[in-house]
């Protein structure tokens, strides 16, 4: 693509060594060998493209975008904010400005993946090509691909759509993150309907503070980046948030706009009552928890805002045996005692799961759980006081340590906590045996954090690590001892 026809409409502060030259490839990775590439120098929190500009050009960068002029004999487009500007490009680059798919984007601390999986699927099931962007992987239809991050950078974002339009799906569900609206990655992405379950305390790291972070939810219902909204007035701050959007916003909550009117929870899910547009409806989920139950309503209401009738749309959800990658996972084993696998890690993740088992038939509650590293500390003691209000026995271990010491970590987790509830084991293969050895009849093991992730991140290396294969292992190693024994 010539590099005039990329830029004609973009506006930039300035040209250095203008040359309509080919583009044939994006990238913001130096070490990224490219064919006439264009280069996007991106300051990042520790390092800046900047300074890396000389080693693209020796892996074929022909064009750099900057946000300050480089003592470079190639082409350099001096604009604003690259970030945003690399969103705008790669819309151009790749088609996808023009693209005919409808976008629902679901936005929230929890519930994110719960919420873009039931769209999917009730979507699917209603006869639609569907393609799905989020924390546990890309579908193009009935294709999955792997995901690094929840919402991709705006190069292999743009990319993943042009392929579902190619691929023929109608629809485009994302999960929108926090990040990814702050660091202008959805910015020219349109949506239908953006959809906002909770907010709650996570990612002060980055937003330093709960007013920067709601904001930043906020900014999504804007003109500029949704048609419409769904939002779940129950969640606290959602209510302000719904009357300053400038855009249509349906709510959702026991006096929105979709009032739940009863719910009632059983060990085959959730039977559910609600009233909207003036009509009755009732029907039945297999998913457990008020927070669930929650997440199916706000697909009801995002689905049903794309013009499809409530009663097709609550057929689908009666009938479908939802099961949601690593999201309340019960897992099969040959015991007297359950195991549940879930990415809970913010303190309200983990009053929701927890709160809904406390609810089940059950003897005690066994609780394991860490916290990530280079992630919001001000969260970690507040997720062990959570853990220890629902559970019997709660067992602290490691989750991503990522650079950060695991010992460290725990100690945050566990400053001031004096319980004899409380266990410390730092190897988390170690720490969920622990969990499984004591664990008698009756008994409900909850493994939080990871939920389907495949791997745990040490010092910069991903080691291949899974929270159900830990489960699996020790039972098979149980059984041969017993065989052994017999």
């Amino acid at each position: 693509m010539k590099l005039y026809d990329i830029i004609s409409n973009l506006k930039f502060i300035g040209i250095k060594n203008y040359k309509d030259i080919e583009i044939d490839s994006l990238t913001c990775s130096s070490k990224e060998k490219t064919s006439e590439g264009m280069y996007f120098c991106i300051k990042g929190l520790k390092n800046d493209g900047h300074e890396y500009a000389e080693e693209s050009i020796k892996n074929g960068a022909v064009c750099l975008v900057v946000e300050r002029f480089l003592d470079l004999s190639v082409t350099q487009i001096l604009v604003e904010n690259v970030r945003a500007t690399m969103s705008y490009i790669s819309s151009i680059f790749f088609g996808t400005y023009r693209s005919k798919m409808k976008f629902i984007g679901i936005s929230g601390t929890n519930g994110k993946t719960t919420t873009t999986f039931l769209i999917r699927e009730i979507l699917t099931k209603l006869n639609k090509s569907v393609g799905l962007i989020g924390t546990e992987g890309v579908y193009i239809n009935d294709l999955l691909l792997p995901n690094a991050l929840t919402t991709p950078d705006p190069i292999d974002l743009h990319k993943l759509i042009r392929d579902m339009e190619e691929n023929g799906c109608e629809y485009c569900v994302m999960e929108v993150s926090a990040h990814s609206i702050a660091l202008n990655k959805i910015d020219n992405i349109y949506y239908d309907v953006a959809g906002l379950t909770n907010i709650t305390k996570d990612h002060l790291d980055f937003f330093k503070n709960m007013d920067n972070y709601i904001k930043c939810k906020a900014s999504l219902f804007d003109y500029k980046h949704a048609k419409s909204g769904v939002i779940n007035i129950d969640a606290k701050f959602n209510r302000d948030i719904s009357k300053n959007a400038n855009i249509d916003i349906t709510t959702l909550g026991r006096d929105g706009d979709l009032k739940l009117i009863s719910s009632n929870q059983t060990l085959k899910g959730t039977d559910f009552k609600f009233e909207y547009k003036g009509k009755i409806y009732s029907s039945h989920t297999n998913l457990m928890g008020e927070y669930n139950l929650s997440n199916v309503l706000m697909a009801v209401a995002v689905i049903g805002r794309l013009n499809f009738d409530i009663n097709d749309i609550l057929k689908v959800i009666k009938e479908s045996n939802f099961v949601i990658p690593g999201r309340f996972n019960v897992l099969n084993i040959d015991a007297d005692f359950h195991v549940i696998v879930d990415y809970a890690h913010t303190p309200d993740g983990i009053a929701n799961i927890l709160s809904t088992i406390k609810k089940l038939p059950i003897s005690r509650l066994i609780t394991v759980f860490g916290c990530g590293g280079d992630r919001d500390k001000t969260k970690r003691n507040e997720m062990c006081s959570t853990a220890l209000a629902f559970s019997n026995l709660v067992v602290v271990t490691s989750d991503n340590p990522r650079s950060e010491n695991p010992d460290m970590i725990i100690d945050d987790v566990v400053r001031g906590m004096e319980s004899k509830n409380l266990t410390r084991i730092t190897d988390r293969k170690s720490a969920i045996e622990y969990a499984l050895s004591i664990a008698k009849k009756g008994d409900v093991v909850a493994i939080l954090g990871k939920g389907a992730e495949n791997y745990q991140e040490i010092k910069g290396v991903k080691y291949p690590f899974s929270d159900y294969k830990i489960v699996e292992e020790y039972f098979k190693l149980n059984e041969n001892k017993k065989r052994v024994k017999a």
